[in-house]
């Protein structure tokens, strides 16, 4: 029984886990996350004009 338990318990997390993690995937990325992002590319590519 107490198997069970443990089970139903960590199916419950696993559940709320992937909910969580589905609704931040949907969330859109910062504009300032992707412009630091660019700025990091460019300067890791000598051979962007800048």
């Amino acid at each position: 029984m107490k198997n069970r338990a443990i089970r139903a318990r960590q199916r419950a997390i696993g559940r709320e886990l992937r909910r969580m993690y589905d609704e931040i995937t949907r969330e859109p990325v910062p504009d300032e996350f992707l412009d630091l992002l660019r700025k990091i590319d460019d300067e890791s590519d000598p051979g962007v004009e800048k």
